[in-house]
């Protein structure tokens, strides 16, 4: 085998995708927290208004279908409508709950129905995209400029460009808090077993790979799965990027921007060589079949996974628990965080989140445009936050490490009136925010209860050498990305995985006859409408 080098790939396809965060009850928790806002005035971030004809606001907020937890009517969107009218005595909020896995096509229809809450938000740039070609929604520049001088400063002017679109301010991106997207597990147990290292090079990986198939230390015969992978196209970032060979490629800015990754220089030595993995036993022989991700949680956990390339926290999550459920199948089993794959510089790229998580918009048939504004202001004081993402000590958690809540009680442990949820009501941060990146990374691994430092090793790989963020932003809306993106999107599947599965000899015809497909099927008009966007 030549020696592979690695080159992440930065996405130049806008793929939507929900992002998992880190994920407090009583009347007197509230009572609790509300001493502690008083006293740091966290419900006094801006003037009181003057007493006058009362407005509801109405807020969107994802519904997690948590048992026994209404979205909508909580200990939590109780204190945020106490407080924050503390300071807007002239604003009522109501909560408009909606389901997290129907959150774009629920939003498309009440934005359609002019029944949008005042607050709204996705995810997804290329909805907010749609929606500024379409005239729906309202401009925030100036109404920011007036009303929220805290909110501003927390994001900064960087984060703010991210919700600028034709020259104007249409949505105000949450500030992602965690940015760190990729690692690679391997099970250290098997490497140990084998007499072999943790791989630091791609020979090194690509050599435990052959050894995992052909020595089989899991004892598992047919079932004995060295490497593994799944079929949705947002996997693409995880997988192909990370495999792709630029031994003798630098991607320019321009192609960085512009091209999507199937015809970026290099990825198509990336899907080569999983062509190759893939005819030589080592890869996964039935991933096309899993359509999103269940069925290598289910392989990995019950041991017959060696190793795969996955968000940087994946099998060390609470829920489904693979890394746990693996300890208890097979006594001494583990997956390691590494960083084998190199590039010609003997670094080891690779791409991460961008630095905005939800985009935040005011619909523009919205009466309340300044008073939503007010609302993501008042939210921008640092105990609002604090309270709004950890709650109450005692209620939602037992004890603090260096003024980080921490041992927090599952929600399946408390009673309904004390269950939380810190994801989505403090819209303007996705993940904790406690002021530093360390105390930031602190905060993250405690939701990681057994595997705080694990996460924490894995985290670090995934920002080591991550350069490029995975959606570059486009600050003119490009129309065909939004006219293709359903179209395309099925094809990256279809490329992804005939790619893959077809004989060694027919790759090249294989991709570059799915390639041109693409191409043809929009994927070439929205290069054209993009470099069109940055000659401007």
């Amino acid at each position: 085998m030549k020696k592979a080098s690695i080159k992440i790939i930065c996405c130049a396809l806008v793929i939507a995708s929900g992002v998992s965060l880190f994920g407090c009850g009583s009347k007197d928790g509230g009572k609790a927290a509300n001493n502690s806002a008083q006293s740091s005035g966290a419900a006094s971030t801006t003037e009181t208004e003057p007493p006058g004809e009362k407005v509801t606001l109405t807020v969107e907020i994802f519904d997690r279908a948590i048992a026994g937890y209404q979205a909508d009517n909580n200990w939590q969107t109780k204190w945020i409508q106490e407080n924050f009218t503390k300071s807007n005595p002239n604003i009522e909020v109501k909560f408009v709950p909606v389901l997290r896995t129907e959150e774009v096509d629920k939003l498309n229809v009440l934005m359609a129905a002019n029944q949008a809450p005042d607050i709204s938000f996705t995810y997804n740039e290329s909805t907010i995209q749609n929606y500024v070609k379409n005239g729906g929604l309202s401009d925030l520049g100036s109404i920011l400029d007036q009303n929220a001088p805290n909110l501003k400063k927390y994001l900064g002017d960087d984060l703010l460009s991210y919700g600028v679109f034709d020259g104007k301010q249409y949505a105000v991106p949450a500030k992602r808090v965690i940015q760190g997207a990729v690692a690679t597990f391997i099970r250290k147990d098997w490497l140990d077993k084998l007499g072999l290292k943790v791989p630091t090079t791609t020979d090194e990986w690509y050599n435990c790979m052959k050894q995992f198939k052909e020595k089989d230390p899991g004892g598992l015969g047919d079932k004995n799965m060295p490497f593994s992978f799944w079929a949705d196209p947002k996997n693409i970032n995880f997988t192909v990027a990370t495999l792709t060979d630029s031994f003798d490629q630098k991607i320019t800015e321009e192609q960085r921007m512009t091209l999507p990754n199937w015809v970026i220089p290099g990825f198509k030595d990336g899907v080569k060589f999983l062509n190759k993995l893939y005819n030589e036993g080592i890869a996964n022989r039935n991933f096309s079949l899993d359509k999103d991700g269940k069925q290598l949680e289910k392989d990995a956990a019950q041991g017959n996974v060696g190793c795969f390339i996955q968000c940087y926290d994946f099998p060390l999550r609470p829920t489904p628990g693979i890394a746990t459920e693996l300890a208890k199948k097979i006594p001494g089993a583990e997956f390691v965080a590494c960083d084998p794959f190199t590039n010609y510089e003997g670094k080891h790229p690779k791409f991460k989140y961008n630095p905005n998580g939800l985009f935040l918009i005011v619909p523009k048939n919205s009466e309340h445009t300044v008073e939503a504004v007010k609302y993501l202001e008042w939210m921008s004081d640092v105990e609002v936050l604090k309270y709004l993402q950890n709650g109450v000590k005692g209620e939602q958690y037992t004890d603090e490490q260096n003024g980080i809540p921490c041992n927090f009680f599952p929600n399946d442990k408390l009673s309904d009136d004390k269950k939380y949820n810190f994801s989505d009501y403090a819209l303007i941060v996705n993940g904790k925010e406690f002021g530093s990146d360390e105390k930031n990374l602190e905060a993250a691994s405690l939701g990681y209860p057994g595997f705080e430092d694990q996460f924490k090793d894995a985290y670090t790989i995934s920002m080591t050498d991550a350069t490029y963020v995975n959606i570059p932003h486009f600050s003119t809306v490009i129309a065909s990305q939004t006219k293709y993106q359903t179209t395309l999107y099925d094809k990256d599947t279809e490329i992804f995985v005939k790619s893959i599965t077809s004989k060694p000899q027919q790759f090249d015809k294989t991709y570059d006859s799915l390639v041109e497909q693409y191409m043809k099927a929009g994927g070439q008009e929205i290069v054209d409408e993009k470099l069109a966007s940055l000659k401007k």
